[in-house]
Formats: structure tokens, C-alpha cells, sequence
């Protein structure tokens, strides 16, 4: 094994640790470097990109009732391309599956996400930015959702 790829997958063990240890932390936004656009398109992918997620009512924490609730996720800076996955993590108490919405393509800035909760409690709701489907997540945002009847 050589001495670069010791050093990626201690790097990758090293990015995976600081999530762990993040996530304990409400919002947790990762600027990452993000692969530069190939050289036969005109788009230029920005060396770090950040996550946030929008509500209507940014003055309380977020909440929402069983049923359907859209989540958006602000991608910047503005303009840049890629595509962005949402999760849904259901409560332990639950007893229900996660929800997914797959990776959708930026739109002005923007990916927005419909999820059907079935179940009260908090949910950890975690966006995931990718220059394509197929790369590597380059990054990631996590919050709570507290969901009740």
C-alpha cells in the first residue's frame, strides 16, 4: 500500500470521526473541497460548499405535525451545481423506517424535499451535497425536527 493511499484512508477515517463526534451538535454544516467540473463543460463548482436547512419560521426550533412537511435545503454559494440527498432518521422509539429523498439537483440554490412523518418524536434530518449522484459526498448538514401529533 502506498504511502498516498495510507494517508486518503486516514484522512477518510480522520472526516468520519469529526462527523461522529459533530453530530451530537444540533446543525452541524462541513465545507469541503468538491472535484472540479470536467474540462469539456463551462460550469465552475465552487472549493467549498455550504449546507443549511430553511424554514418558514426561523424564530423557534423547527417542528411539524404528523404528515406531510417539506424540508429545504440552501445550498451556497448561490448558483452552484451538484445534486443533494435528504434523510429522514426516525425516531429509535419509533419503530418506522427512515425516509429518503434521493439525490435531487440544485435548483436556484435550493433542493426541497416533501416527507411524510408517521411518527412523533425527534427526527435527525441530514442533507448530503454531491457534485453528481456517483461522487463522493463532499457535504453534509445534519438537524433535529421535533415531530408530534
Amino acid at each position: 500500500m502506498g504511502l498516498s493511499s495510507c494517508y486518503a484512508g486516514l484522512m477518510r477515517r480522520l472526516l468520519v470521526s469529526a462527523l461522529l463526534v459533530a453530530s451530537s451538535v444540533g446543525i452541524f454544516t462541513i465545507p469541503a473541497a468538491a472535484d472540479p467540473a470536467s474540462s469539456s463543460t463551462t460550469t465552475t463548482i465552487p472549493s467549498k460548499v455550504t449546507l443549511s436547512f430553511d424554514y418558514s419560521d426561523n424564530s423557534s426550533p423547527a417542528s411539524a405535525s404528523n404528515g406531510r412537511f417539506n424540508i429545504i435545503v440552501d445550498v451556497l454559494p448561490e448558483h452552484t451545481p451538484g445534486v443533494v440527498k435528504i434523510v429522514a432518521v426516525a425516531p429509535d422509539s419509533a419503530n418506522v423506517d427512515n425516509l429518503t429523498c434521493n439525490f435531487q439537483a440544485v435548483q436556484q440554490s435550493q433542493v426541497e424535499c416533501a416527507f411524510n412523518f408517521t411518527a412523533s418524536g425527534v427526527w435527525s434530518i441530514r442533507a448530503l451535497y454531491s457534485v453528481t449522484p456517483k461522487d463522493d459526498v463532499s457535504a453534509f448538514a445534519r438537524t433535529n425536527l421535533r415531530v408530534a401529533n
